[in-house]
This record gives C-alpha cells, structure tokens and sequence, in this order.
C-alpha cells in the first residue's frame, strides 16, 4: 500500500466514513457531479436509498460530523471539504496497486478547490485524506505509485483517468531503477510501452494523461 494511501488511516487529518456516510454527503449536494462520484465510488445504489442515505446523516450527527440547525443538517468540517469535493469535482482518477496476489485502491477526487484522497477499506467503509491544493495531482499520483513500486518493488498500477465526458488510462510498472508505461492499442496485440523513463518523465506522462482527457 502506498505511502500516501496509508496517510489515508494514520494522518490526524484524515477521516473515516460508512458507505451510508458516504451516501448521504453525495445526497446533500445533488449534482452531476455528485452522481459522477457515485458511479466512481460504486455508490449509485446507496445514493438511490432514501433510507440509507437517512441513516448515514443520523450517524454523522452522532459522531458530530454534522449538526442541526432548525430542521437543515448542516456538515462540520471534514465532512463539508469532502461533499464538497465529491460534489463539485472535475476530475476523478482511480489508482489500481497490483501486486502479483493483491489489488489495493485510491481513488483522487478533485474540484476547483478541495482534492480528496479516498481509500475503500473493510465492510465499505471509505477513509479520506485532504491533499494539499497547491501540490499538482499528478505529482500526487505519481508520489503514490512510486511509493506502492518503493514498499512491493515488483508492483504495477493501472491508472484511470476521468472527467465528466471522457476517460483514459496508462498502465505503469517498475523498470530497473526507472519507470515503464504502457497502453493497449490493439486488442489483439502485446502492451505498448515506453521504458527507460525517469521519474520527471513519468511525471510527465500522467500529466499528458490528464491533459488528454481535459482537451
């Protein structure tokens, strides 16, 4: 697991959240975006749920995430940086960490203002860790491939990019001390990499990547 990802359970500013949590902070903003979200986040039949996405404004309540003011709930905190970055976001990035017996995963929401690192853990539950908005995401998302590559030294990673219209991806694994990247441009073919690369030209890559699904 990625040294960032894991920032995600060990951070003071990191956070917990159930799937019913989770349903509810989609819900409060209703918007594309939000349902964007859901669809990423595999949340769509939560968010659908009336009376899940009740339970998980009942339990941000009782944990004090949330608060009553008349009969609107208002979000405390992490809790509104989080609805609003799955509410508002622009960009949506799934990190696949493979290892030759194991898949682990984050997921990089962004919005004009919040960046949100989430990770899935044991029975649905999501933990979210606030990046810093000045750090570019694709310097964040190479900090967590190299550092999955750093702790399993054999991992690779598949990296999903999307944003409201289109997605794309780039699969990456360790070369020596350097970075390959591949695609699949034939289905019936071999993978197509690049090999070689350095860090800053992996960098660059993810940043393509990104600029690719933007244009």
């Amino acid at each position: 697991m990625a040294q960032t990802s894991q920032r995600l359970n060990d951070a003071a500013d990191s956070y917990g959240f159930g799937f019913a949590e989770m349903a509810y902070l989609l819900k409060a903003t209703s918007t594309p975006e939000a349902a964007k979200s859901a669809t990423v986040l595999r949340l769509t039949e939560e968010l659908n749920s009336e009376q899940l996405c009740i339970a998980g404004a009942s339990s941000l309540l009782a944990r004090g995430l949330a608060s009553l003011n008349g009969e609107d709930i208002e979000l405390e905190g992490p809790t509104m940086a989080l609805a609003y970055a799955l509410g508002r976001a622009n960009r949506w990035t799934e990190i696949s960490l493979m290892t030759a017996d194991a898949v682990d995963t984050v997921v990089h929401v962004e919005s004009d203002r919040v960046k949100v690192l989430l990770q899935p853990r044991s029975l649905s539950t999501w933990f979210a860790f606030a990046q810093d908005p000045k750090l570019d995401g694709a310097v964040a998302e190479v900090d967590v491939v190299a550092e999955h590559v750093r702790q399993t030294t054999t991992g690779t990673a598949y990296v999903l990019s999307r944003n409201m219209d289109n997605e794309d991806y780039l699969m990456i694994r360790p070369d020596a001390n350097n970075w390959a990247v591949g695609r699949v441009t034939d289905p019936t073919a071999d993978v197509v990499e690049q090999a070689g690369l350095s860090r800053a030209e992996l960098l660059e890559k993810l940043s393509g990547l990104r600029a690719m699904i933007s244009s």
